[in-house]
């Protein structure tokens, strides 16, 4: 699954120029918590709503009047956030979701040829691992140890698919130490009691839903 698959093409954007009453009105039209900011058809920053809230003080803490003032004279431009981290929208899901948790953002900016072509949420890609794991009728889940070597997860599939004719619905191989891997695997079945027996006769160790 590819960004492009689960980003919102429909972007609504600010302008540094912008008031940050006009953005927060925006935020709050559309129902969205990020704002890119576009200057001249360049992506220049990205204000969220946490942002923009931070940038005003809070009801009750100065007279209304000097509030609203406020936010009609201060501008996007600043109180967004001018270093952008971006992806491709031929990125793999799991390749933003990386970006999304390592640099502890809620939004990516899609960027193709330089331009601004969508823009990809936390929740969005959420809802892309749902799909991704979403089981159409019956279905369980094992987690299989194994030696990390050329040919075990095949070995560990083929007794899965080709002897039991059970089908795999989703699959997931975590890091895991030197020498180990772990293979999380979606079964279309209800009870796999036979298929673990049988992967533990071939001497790997299998949790039913988990190893613990």
């Amino acid at each position: 699954m590819l960004v492009r698959s689960r980003m919102t093409r429909e972007v609504i954007t600010a302008t540094p120029t912008m008031t940050v009453a006009a953005a927060i009105a925006l935020t709050r039209e559309h129902r969205i918590r990020h704002l890119p900011v576009v200057d001249d058809g360049r992506l220049v920053g990205v204000a969220s709503d946490r942002d923009l809230r931070l940038a005003i003080p809070p009801q009750g803490s100065m007279p209304e009047r000097e509030r609203q003032e406020l936010m009609e004279s201060t501008r996007v431009g600043d109180v967004m956030v001018k270093e952008v981290i971006t992806v491709s929208p031929d990125a793999p899901i799991e390749e933003a979701a990386a970006l999304l948790e390592g640099h502890r953002i809620g939004c990516l900016p899609v960027l193709s040829g330089g331009r601004l072509v969508g823009i990809l949420t936390e929740t969005d890609v959420l809802h892309a691992f749902v799909e991704l794991f979403r089981a159409n009728g019956p279905s369980s889940r094992i987690e299989v140890r194994m030696p990390d070597r050329p040919g075990e997860l095949a070995r560990v599939v083929r007794l899965i698919g080709v002897d039991f004719k059970i089908n795999i619905t989703g699959l997931v191989v975590p890091p895991l130490s030197d020498g180990e891997a772990l293979a999380i695997i979606h079964l279309q079945t209800l009870d796999p009691r036979d298929l673990i027996e049988a992967l533990e006769k071939l001497g790997y160790q299998v949790g039913w839903p988990s190893l613990g």
